[in-house]
């Protein structure tokens, strides 16, 4: 309401269109500028899209100086159900002839030598608690340890380091160590990390995380024997009054004696009760363990160490929160392989609460190289290792079990049934040899064998061809200079683009005088020829076509120039150097000599002569595009940061001081107005008194 001005009251004058006819030409030179600002803002869009179209074109610039453009190969295979083939853009083209394959690469596998469960009508479920469900398994399955009794772990050292980290110890804590060992030097644990000495051999580990840290750096290939025992901490929180609460592990052992649950202290209202410091006001009441779930005393607790299960004398307090220890048994499993990298040995614990699942998935996810799986149908554990092969050369086991009671005696796992893996054995242009796969790489052709075959028994043998895919690499040319020539056509079409000097932008007052289709009308004139012989993209289209027709002086190929593979200009010179290929003539360069057009395409080199079209394209494109950015900007740039943004900050400081001024202005004349009102109210008053005195009334 502060802007709501109401003229015209004495005089009878419509001083809103008369002061708006005033401002109307002191606004003038305020819708110049703001014309400017809006051509500049048009030219600056127009500038960043015509280096967007620069981008895509540069990208393509890449994919013409890649290999696998020009030089990709062709395989032909007499039998593909035998044997397939792929091969490399560097591999020489040629005939490879399989005359036999005797034997496809297998991988080891062992299997259970009868079912593992102890009664076929009662199988063990894979899903359950290994501890509650070990009486389903054969006797013996497991040989189960106490983490309170100790645990015994090798860490492999695969990098040289300080740092490392205990596996075995999954959430429990470590409680106490009783020895630590690098490669059979013995090492003193200390209590604090800051205490450890360099120049002896000390260790320090955090008993939470199990990280252990050394005095010095332990070199690769070492191995850290550490035994050690581990007590489990489960925080119990009570939300609702209960009598039973259940830890998180089975089997437990040396569980805690008492049981102290806390909770904050409340009033009538509910709320916490604080002391004088803020704190809260907390209550406590422990519990005893007692020896038998009959009879507990209100203060007593039994606790089912089979199941975890713990049952107190009375309700517990909701809210109440404590912490109890004790240790647990476990079971251990050591497993090697032989691997096409070398050996590899990994040892894993598992507890009461483990499932098969859990057994099986963590070996699987292992660096062991094996996929075991239980059928339940055939009550059966089945392991092979995920490569084909022979890795343990003259028939030994290739998937060591250590005598692990659970592989043994549970899954019935034997080394001696093992089946071990076995080599792909063929002849290949009369050379007879062999592989750990059925897949396998000579000269840059990969192999795939699928199935066995024997000249000799009258079977056919299976040749297979190599040769050049010149149809790819004719398409890729000729898509590299379909979007060369779009480039031209965009380019020549905005610097050659009429200039309509009577269409300037329309000013607010103008564009509210037009219809919508009137005013695109107006626009798409008045955005015409914002790019109009602009020297840098002119410049651009000079230099791509020196670009283009520049000879590879390092080239040893005919093929050193455009022309030489069938592409050349066309004849229509308005076209500005667009591009036209003899199909013909390019194919026969590419079956002649690839080699020598993916250079003319994508050779490197100090100058622009010893370099190919590709990156001499690449190299004119990228110098535009950054000189386009310097003047028109990219949307990660302020205006600061480029010449039209520049030019742009400039006209809005010029526009709001003059905008300041014609607002002085204006309520300059709205001042004038009002004084000449109110002068003129009173010539009225005054008026009317006389009139009044002389007997005249209205």
């Amino acid at each position: 309401m502060a802007n709501l001005r109401i003229g015209g009251l004495a005089s009878g004058l419509d001083t809103a269109t008369l002061i708006g006819d005033m401002m109307r030409a002191q606004r003038i030179p305020v819708d110049k500028l703001k014309q400017q600002k809006q051509t500049l803002e048009w030219q600056r869009d127009a500038y960043r899209d015509m280096n967007l179209q620069l981008t895509a074109f540069r990208d393509m610039t890449l994919n013409m100086r890649l290999q696998s453009s020009f030089l990709t190969k062709v395989t032909t295979s007499s039998n593909s159900s035998k044997v397939a083939a792929t091969a490399i853009a560097t591999a020489g083209n040629g005939t490879y002839t399989l005359s036999k394959v005797t034997q496809l690469a297998t991988s080891a596998t062992n299997t259970s030598s009868s079912g593992v469960s102890k009664d076929s009508n009662n199988k063990i479920s894979s899903t359950g608690k290994l501890y509650e469900i070990s009486d389903r398994f054969q006797e013996g399955a497991f040989e189960w340890k106490d983490t309170g009794t100790g645990i015994n772990e090798k860490v492999s050292v695969t990098r040289a380091g300080k740092e490392f980290n205990l596996k075995k110890l999954g959430t429990s804590t470590v409680e106490n160590v009783n020895s630590v060992s690098v490669s059979g030097q013995a090492y003193t644990v200390v209590d604090n990390i800051d205490d450890l000495d360099s120049s002896q051999n000390q260790v320090f580990i955090d008993q939470k995380t199990g990280k252990m840290t050394f005095s010095q750096t332990i070199a690769a290939d070492s191995t850290i024997d550490i035994n050690y025992t581990a007590v489990h901490k489960d925080n119990i929180s009570i939300s609702s009054a209960t009598k039973e609460v259940r830890l998180s592990h089975v089997g437990l052992t040396d569980v805690s004696n008492e049981i102290t649950f806390t909770w904050n202290k409340k009033d009538e209202d509910g709320k916490d009760i604080k002391d004088d410091e803020g704190k809260p006001v907390t209550e406590s009441e422990t519990f005893t363990r007692a020896s038998s779930p009959d009879n507990l005393g209100e203060n007593e607790f039994y606790v089912d160490t089979e199941t975890g299960k713990v049952t107190f004398g009375k309700d517990l307090q909701a809210g109440s929160k404590a912490e109890v220890s004790y240790h647990h048994k476990y079971f251990e499993i050591e497993l090697t392989t032989h691997t096409s990298k070398g050996i590899v040995n990994e040892s894993f614990k598992f507890d009461g609460r483990d499932s098969l699942t859990t057994v099986t998935n963590k070996i699987n996810s292992s660096n062991l190289g094996i996929n075991m799986f239980y059928d339940e149908h055939s009550d059966k554990m089945t392991m092979s290792r995920t490569e084909t092969g022979d890795f343990n050369s003259g028939g030994k086991t290739e998937i060591e079990l250590h005598g692990s009671s659970f592989l043994t005696n549970g899954l019935k796992l034997d080394e001696n049934n093992e089946k071990g893996g076995e080599n792909a054995k063929f002849v290949l242009n009369g050379l007879e040899t062999e592989r750990t796969s059925n897949t396998f790489t000579v000269n840059g052709v990969t192999f795939t064998v699928k199935d066995k075959f024997d000249a000799d028994n009258g079977d056919a043998p299976v040749t297979v061809s190599i040769g050049n895919d010149t149809q790819k690499a004719i398409d890729n040319i000729k898509e590299f200079v379909e979007k060369y020539n779009e480039l031209i056509d965009n380019i020549q079409g905005k610097t050659r683009e009429e200039k309509y000097r009577d269409f300037p932008p329309l000013t607010d007052e103008q564009r509210e005088g037009l219809s919508d289709k009137e005013v695109e009308r107006w626009e798409e004139k008045a955005k015409s020829g914002l790019l109009r012989s602009d020297q840098q993209l002119n410049g651009l289209l000079s230099k791509m076509r020196m670009d283009f027709y520049t000879p590879l002086s390092t080239s040893s190929s005919e093929y050193n120039q455009l022309a030489a593979i069938g592409i050349t200009t066309t004849k229509n010179y308005l076209e500005g150097g667009k591009l036209e290929i003899n199909e013909d003539k390019l194919k026969e360069a590419l079956e002649k000599d690839p080699e020598g057009v993916f250079n003319l395409f994508a050779a490197d080199g100090d100058t622009p002569a010893e370099q190919g079209i590709s990156r001499r394209l690449r190299d004119s494109v990228t110098q535009t595009m950054d000189s386009i950015t310097q003047r028109a900007g990219n949307g990660a740039k302020t205006n600061s940061q480029f010449t039209i943004g520049k030019n742009l900050d400039d006209i809005n400081k010029r526009i709001a001081t003059m905008e300041a001024r014609l607002n002085q202005k204006e309520q300059g004349y709205w001042s004038q107005f009002a004084a000449m009102e109110k002068q003129m109210q009173k010539m009225n008053e005054q008026m009317n008194y006389m009139m009044s005195q002389f007997g005249y009334t209205s």
